[in-house]
């Protein structure tokens, strides 16, 4: 579905749902009324929210039917998160000076380690430092994926909350209740615990559910992680990896686009640009940088006299090329490159005019680095310095297909990169769809940006986030002999939360100037 379209029925949806939350609550206030109270259910303004206490129990059997030895080890696991959040802290806290007083960003390959997910900030990792980037649906992530991106939140946040749950459950503490908001396309969840009883309990213990749902996010994290670096082994039943690529998208405005029998289509298996082998997305960019030293082809003196259609009057046009070829977009000028070590007298022009596929198809192959050729003479041709000539090699999947013809294009390589998707993973059988491996690794590196950001961010001191609640058990319990008095305890741990809210607000406030200023201009 179209990115506009999913807003708008998202829009028509809410306004449906007000309107007749309006009219039943005027008309059938009562039964309505019982109806919202039994499920659970409040409508608002491009809001919704639900709560319910139907998980109480699943949640409090799957705590309490683990054996001994089972509940162990998962007590083990939670004090391991609880140092796990801990030391997530500290590095939280250098994140935001970094944002707040570092350089702007920095050039080179970005990759992206972990999501804000309440504000949609992702730290981004570059080169030359470290940047921090507003992930915004139609500023600096695509609006196609705007299902990956409210999945993924919906999945970080209910992992997040479920694991307050358990370590709850654990330490015999009461679940009263889940719950779920969606703020217009924004999902958050929550899990409602008894305040008094987990208040009663001493400072490990507390800390263990308060930790628990960073600790979670981080395992999670961890386990897309493996399926990504497996993805390869796992896909191999299915899937040929490192031999060719397939084209799994041809954008309308390409001009490559398919017209006739000529041109990429969907489903087309790249084995060669020019003379470069093609086995994966690293060769196939590679490929179409090295296109852009093509070396010419090796022709026959026979075929250029049968084929040169050379204008009489050489001229340069106002780019400084020369020409020597009419307006037909079919014909190339060709630079004959001198072979010093043939002694063989000059059988050709200087400069010819043939037609790109016939020499293309007549050659004896393509010409040495250097310019030579085993058999024939080395034509060059002669194109703009931001242009090349790229030949597809191309097959079907299926092999009872007729050899499809090479696809020949003049232009620069990033019109290839910018119109053409390719996947490394080429189907097996005809059955299987090339993107269904490309969809999951892009799902997993969501779930991974999702979750490592989730547990980022509510490890730092912050109101609303577990980083509050942590801080305050910390003060309180291991501050009681130096401050005996509690609230001054809680004014330290008032002071020590508003100072890592102030950084966070200034933080989220300035990644997300910048990336609207960069989106805008």
């Amino acid at each position: 579905m179209d990115p506009w379209i999913f807003f708008g029925v998202l829009i028509a949806i809410y306004g449906v749902l007000l309107f007749f939350d309006r009219f039943f609550k005027s008309c059938m206030h009562y039964p309505y009324e019982a109806f919202l109270t039994n499920t659970g259910l409040t409508v608002g303004l491009f809001h919704l929210k639900w709560h319910t206490t139907a998980f109480n129990r699943w949640v409090l059997r799957l705590g309490n039917n683990s054996g001994n030895c089972c509940r162990q080890l998962i007590n083990k696991s939670f004090t391991v998160g609880v140092l796990v959040a801990l030391s997530l802290v500290p590095v939280g806290i250098i994140l935001l000076f970094i944002t707040i007083f570092g350089g702007g960003g920095g050039s080179g390959k970005e990759t992206d380690v972990n999501n804000f997910a309440t504000g949609g900030a992702a730290n981004v990792v570059k080169s030359q430092g470290i940047n921090v980037e507003i992930l915004l649906p139609g500023v600096n992530l695509p609006l196609e994926e705007i299902g990956y991106y409210v999945a993924t939140l919906l999945i970080s946040t209910v992992i997040h909350e479920l694991g307050h749950a358990l370590a709850a459950v654990m330490e015999d503490i009461p679940v009263t209740g889940f719950g779920f908001h969606l703020y217009f396309c924004l999902p958050v969840a929550y899990t409602e615990i008894s305040t008094d009883h987990l208040n009663a309990l001493k400072w490990l213990k507390k800390l263990r559910i308060l930790c628990a749902g960073i600790w979670h996010n981080f395992v999670f994290a961890g386990l897309c992680y493996l399926l990504l670096s497996t993805m390869s082994f796992m896909a191999s039943p299915l899937y040929s990896l490192n031999k060719n690529v397939i084209v799994t998208q041809v954008t309308a405005q390409s001009p490559l686009r398919a017209k006739g029998d000529r041109g990429l289509v969907e489903g087309n298996v790249i084995t060669h640009i020019n003379d470069c082998p093609v086995s994966n997305e690293d060769t196939w960019y590679n490929c179409l940088v090295n296109s852009l030293h093509f070396p010419g082809f090796c022709v026959s003196s026979d075929f250029i006299r049968l084929n040169d259609e050379s204008i009489e009057i050489a001229h340069h046009s106002s780019d400084g090329t020369l020409q020597c070829c009419g307006n037909n977009a079919k014909l190339c000028c060709f630079e004959y490159i001198d072979d010093f070590n043939n002694d063989a007298p000059v059988e050709i022009p200087q400069h010819v005019c043939l037609d790109v596929r016939r020499t293309m198809e007549d050659s004896y192959g393509y010409c040495t680095a250097s310019g030579t050729c085993e058999r024939g003479f080395c034509l060059r041709p002669l194109l703009k310095n931001t242009t090349t000539i790229m030949i597809f090699k191309r097959q079907s999947l299926k092999a009872q297909d007729a050899p499809l013809k090479n696809v020949i294009y003049m232009g620069h390589p990033l019109d290839v990169t910018r119109s053409i998707r390719i996947s490394q993973y080429v189907p097996k059988h005809e059955y299987i769809n090339p993107k269904w491996c490309d969809n999951f690794i892009l799902f997993l590196k969501y779930n991974i940006v999702f979750s490592l950001g989730l547990a980022l961010i509510n490890a730092i001191p912050c109101f609303g986030f577990d980083g509050n609640a942590i801080v305050n058990t910390i003060v309180n319990s291991f501050l009681v002999n130096r401050i005996t008095e509690k609230a001054k305890r809680d004014v330290v741990s008032l002071i020590a939360t508003g100072i890592g809210s102030l950084l966070f607000l200034l933080a989220v406030t300035k990644v997300l100037w910048i990336s609207l200023l960069r989106y805008l201009f």
